[in-house]
């Protein structure tokens, strides 16, 4: 089952969002380094973005302070 999250990545004070679809686990939420990866694949096919290399990052660690993942929307069950 797949399930939607909000993903913000700030970028010098312009926000860019989009939804990242991520596996329903049953211990939960998967990991935010998950979540972001998708959205990271999300921009990148929709609008040709690499959000890593806009940010100068190589790995979510290098920039999570610049990501919200809003998990407000997220139905857990199995």
């Amino acid at each position: 089952m797949q399930n939607t999250v909000k993903v913000t990545f700030n970028v010098n004070g312009i926000e860019i969002k989009t939804n990242a679809g991520v596996p329903q686990m049953p211990n939960g939420i998967n990991a935010d380094n998950m979540i972001v990866l998708h959205a990271k694949s999300n921009l990148k096919k929709n609008l040709g973005i690499d959000i890593f290399e806009v940010m100068n990052a190589e790995h979510y660690e290098d920039i999570e302070h610049l990501v919200t993942i809003d998990k407000s929307g997220y139905t857990q069950g199995i």
